[in-house]
């Protein structure tokens, strides 16, 4: 199948009867020298299995090829990302060689992928070797996200108004008079008040969420006076009979005046506790507590005003400028980090990328080929068996890829008219006598 602006071709040729592979190539390189730079590669003899085995794997290696290219990509973008225009080219190994030069100097890596294994063991080795890479480079990539996206809050927030501002850039020691922590009962708050609501803030802020708290009990509505009981609890005393805002009255205290906005400070009921009760069932159903908080922060919004998160004890100490500082060192370092990563794992990735299109180039070859002949003293041992083709890559010429396909035409003496390849796509691909997998390296 044809790749748009595809600058590299993977090819392999029978060898004829009378020749080895360095006799095709030298008749190949003849016709096709004027239109490519070409490169014999030593190609592996590997455990082909049967005729079944290829052709399911050969339905699955295009998907895997693309697959592998799609990780390394990936490196490369973010590599560039972290770089900019100052970035070095990607290399192979600690050796410094490019990936052209890797492709045009490959041997099959037996170390890592021993011929012995079958050909599903050594694609199953390679997939699950660039599996990790991605999977390793997705985790760094988010940490590296949710450390520049932290950085970009906390800058956003620095040069904001009141209502984004972090609350101990604002907040000094000498502005807590007062200050009531959580405490059983009660908390303090921070609300900012648009200016041109001040007043009606300092007119009514005590009626804020006037239907949150519940102060009904069982001496309110007894008819024979306060403080008898009547054996209303539990589950039966309705704390809703009477409700009002958890606002203390006369707590709020002016803060601060800046920009568009004013900074209050009041006093709230903390929360209320339901009691528990049994059920139908009499099983015991326990009590709660009821926060109040998130209620309030929703009625205050109602009315324009913002409820600021702030805990004093948590503050201590606190410097936002420090904070920033700090996250921008670490963000420099996990950047480094990351870009020496996509450098040593680049050629991981890319290695691995080479060693599938060579087993995919085998494998579409053995099928198209077949094996070579066998003596007739070893008709009766398979092993003797053996692809015959010549595996050579070629780093096509600017503009020269149409006058190349016609060259390779013209050593088969025209384009051959079998019966169509199908593309991934499911269009029709044309069928030429020889296997090539063209790539952009």
């Amino acid at each position: 199948m044809a790749v748009v602006g595809a600058d590299w071709w993977m090819v392999t040729l029978p060898n004829d009867a009378r020749g080895g592979p360095d006799s095709t190539f030298s008749h190949m390189e003849s016709e096709v020298g004027a239109y490519a730079e070409s490169s014999l590669l030593d190609a592996p003899q590997l455990k082909y299995g049967t005729l079944d085995s290829l052709m399911s794997l050969s339905d699955e290696l295009g998907k895997h090829d693309a697959s592998i290219e799609g990780v390394i990509r990936k490196i490369e973008r973010q590599y560039n990302d972290l770089a900019g225009s100052s970035a070095e080219p990607l290399t192979i190994s600690s050796g410094g060689m490019s990936p052209q030069a890797y492709l045009q100097k490959f041997a099959w890596d037996i170390a890592k992928y021993s011929k012995r294994k079958s050909l599903p063991e050594l694609v199953e080795l390679i997939l699950s070797g660039v599996a990790s890479v991605d999977e390793e480079l997705k985790q760094l990539s988010m940490n590296l996200t949710e450390m520049t996206q932290r950085l970009t809050a906390l800058n956003r927030k620095k040069g904001g108004n009141l209502t984004v501002i972090p609350m101990e850039e604002v907040l000094k020691p000498e502005m807590l008079r007062g200050w009531i922590d959580d405490s059983e009962y009660l908390r303090t708050l921070c609300i900012v008040v648009p200016k041109s609501l001040k007043q009606d803030f300092l007119k009514d802020y005590h009626s804020i969420g006037s239907e949150i708290a519940g102060f009904g009990g069982p001496d309110w509505v007894n008819s024979r006076g306060c403080g008898l009981p009547d054996n209303q609890y539990g589950p039966y005393c309705d704390r809703k009979r009477e409700v009002g805002s958890p606002v203390v009255p006369g707590s709020a205290r002016e803060i601060l005046s800046e920009g568009e906005h004013v900074l209050f400070t009041v006093v709230t009921l903390k929360g209320q506790y339901e009691a528990g009760y049994f059920d139908e069932e009499k099983t015991f159903q326990q009590g709660k507590f009821v926060d109040f908080l998130e209620s309030f922060k929703a009625a205050a919004r109602e009315r324009r005003y913002v409820v600021r998160d702030y805990n004093r004890t948590e503050a201590v100490g606190v410097d936002a400028k420090s904070e920033i500082m700090s996250l921008e060192l670490q963000e420099a370092e996990k950047k480094a980090g990351l870009q020496r990563w996509c450098k040593t794992h680049f050629g991981e990735a890319f290695c691995a990328w080479v060693h599938l299109k060579v087993i995919r180039a085998f494998v579409e070859s053995v099928l198209r080929y077949g094996l070579s002949p066998m003596s007739s003293a070893n008709q009766g041992d398979r092993a003797e068996q053996k692809p015959n083709f010549m595996l050579a890559v070629l780093k096509v010429n600017k503009g020269k890829a149409s006058l190349l396909k016609q060259a390779f035409d013209k050593l088969h003496h025209g384009s051959w008219t079998g019966a169509a390849d199908q593309s991934d796509e499911g269009e029709e691909a044309e069928y030429t006598p020889y296997c090539k997998l063209e790539f952009v390296c």
